[in-house]
């Protein structure tokens, strides 16, 4: 599976559903790295981080709207929309996702999203 294959079923399959979710250690190298500014997670933090976001954003849905591939360093940006749970209004946003590979899978990657639910 190429990276750009990769990069977009993890953005747009699994991060928008627990299913989703149960999918992603297989798109992982087993040390991977999710780089945060709260420190460097693991997959299971990550997956833990999905979750949290599941709690305040029902109906995620996320696109990749283009990705730039550089020998194993791949860059996307991505745009989401959602509902919020506590009050039912529909929110959007955009991001980045960058990650690099090892090995046709994700090694360690880097996300920033906005707007962040609160």
């Amino acid at each position: 599976m190429g990276h750009e294959v990769v990069v977009r079923e993890i953005v747009e399959t699994c991060w928008s559903s627990e299913a989703g979710a149960r999918r992603l250690g297989e798109l992982v190298t087993a040390d991977y790295v999710h780089h945060t500014v709260m420190g460097d997670w693991g997959l299971d933090q990550f997956l833990a981080g999905l979750a949290w976001v599941a709690t305040r954003l029902e109906e995620r849905s996320y696109h990749v709207d283009h990705l730039v591939e550089s020998g194993d360093m791949v860059a996307a940006y991505v745009s989401w929309s959602a509902r919020r749970a506590d009050d039912g209004t529909t929110v959007d946003g955009r991001g980045a996702y960058h990650c690099r590979f090892r090995d046709g899978r994700v090694a360690e990657d880097w996300d920033v999203f906005h707007p962040m639910p609160e």
